[in-house]
């Protein structure tokens, strides 16, 4: 079949036209799938974006085309790490990073992105957000550490999911469902999971512990507002200025790490304050003192028993007060008052048969015993040790050092 000279003529200059053309409606084509959506939108441009942050792991939630909270989280953190204005609305630049494609949006819908132990980012942020609508009690800082790892496994555990701290696409499903108490019929569901992880002290917390944390953050310069015994929002504050300070994590929960961080700067400060020479006895020594370091000494071995003061049984100011006796000075019985009488002195200036004193578990000069010399002393200890010989220089010691009394001049 033969064409018109006339259409011959026209066609290439058409097919030109439509090289030329094509580039430009392509364009258009592209900018009308990606308008700029806000919170509360619904359709197609929706789902692009919710699979596009899936893919770079900002969203977890359920692909189904309505902007919600979920993904107004999620689009807000993309925003953040790009710089863009924190607002929830995608426009062209968020477009321009987001980038997938229409007809590649199918294939990103594959299951999120694992997280496990170690990751970073802003998928981890998400993650301890839904934790902690779950009733988790974690920092959103972007880190998958222990206690987002605990948390993980307890959360599976409750769930009913394989407990391998491992977030996968069953794990992510039940965090972003909505927590519930009941069931249809109003019946109990199963009891929520505990807000903070075990093992830690936080918030809330009453009892010897606390005090001991307290006394201890007061002595390394974090106040409290007192040693009452109380976890409440100044003991709070000064664990996280605390934990900020040694470069831990500043999620206020007490554990290993913290306590650890405590003790090195308590015995840092303590070895700054003491005389680097080791210890001796220094000038002369009465013979009333040397009896009481000698008598003390018969005496190692000895049972420990809670409230005792004879050889049957001691505990630390009954074994002092005991020892005293055998050479006529009379002492109270409790350690706060053996503290109240003779005369302070200086940990350098220390000599045989001084009282050395000590806190343990927060609570002020609970702990007695009688300077040997040579920087050691002896006391009725635990129930385990009974009455031992102990190195004033050792870590637990070196911190727990309150201070000396001299009864014998």
């Amino acid at each position: 079949m033969f064409l018109p000279t006339t259409y011959r003529k026209v066609s290439p200059i058409l097919a030109g036209m439509a090289v030329l053309v094509a580039p430009g409606i392509s364009s258009v084509v592209q900018a009308q799938s990606h308008p700029v959506i806000r919170y509360g939108d619904r359709g197609p441009a929706v789902r692009l974006a919710e699979v596009s942050l899936l893919r770079l792991g900002y969203y977890h939630g359920a692909i189904d085309g309505i902007y919600g909270p979920e993904l107004l989280a999620a689009a807000k953190s993309f925003q953040a790490h790009y710089g863009f204005t924190q607002d929830g609305v995608l426009g062209p630049l968020a477009w321009d990073k987001l980038s997938p494609s229409p007809h590649t949006a199918k294939h990103l819908t594959r299951r999120p992105v694992e997280l496990r132990l170690g990751n970073r980012g802003p998928g981890v942020v998400r993650l301890q957000e839904l934790l902690n609508r779950h009733g988790y009690h974690l920092a959103t800082d972007g880190v998958f550490g222990p206690l987002t790892y605990s948390a993980v496994r307890r959360f599976q555990a409750s769930h009913r999911i394989v407990v391998d701290g491992i977030v996968g696409s069953a794990t992510w499903h039940a965090l972003t469902s909505q927590p519930s108490t009941t069931n249809a019929t109003g019946a109990k569901m199963e009891a929520a999971p505990p807000k903070y992880p075990p093992g830690y002290l936080h918030e809330g917390d009453v009892g010897p512990a606390i005090r001991r944390l307290q006394f201890e953050l007061t002595r390394v310069g974090y106040s409290t507002d007192g040693i009452d015994g109380r976890f409440g929002p100044s003991t709070l504050r000064a664990v996280q200025a605390f934990q900020r300070a040694q470069g831990l994590p500043a999620h206020g929960l007490v554990g290993s790490l913290t306590w650890n961080a405590l003790h090195r700067v308590l015995i840092a400060k303590a070895h700054a304050k003491k005389s680097p020479a080791p210890l001796s006895n220094r000038g002369g020594v009465s013979p009333t003192a040397a009896a009481v370091v000698g008598m003390a000494m018969k005496y190692r071995g000895y049972p420990y028993v809670f409230g005792g003061n004879t050889p049957s049984g001691f505990d630390c100011s009954g074994f002092v007060q005991w020892i005293y006796a055998q050479v006529g000075i009379t002492l109270p019985r409790t350690t706060f008052a053996q503290w109240n009488v003779g005369t302070h002195v200086s940990y350098d200036a220390l000599q045989p048969g001084d009282l050395v004193f000590f806190t343990t578990e927060g609570v002020f000069t609970n702990h007695v015993g009688i300077y040997l010399g040579g920087g050691e002393f002896i006391s009725a200890a635990t129930p385990s040790q009974g009455v031992v010989v102990q190195s004033l220089s050792s870590g637990y010691f070196a911190h727990a050092f309150d201070g000396a009394v001299r009864i014998v001049n």
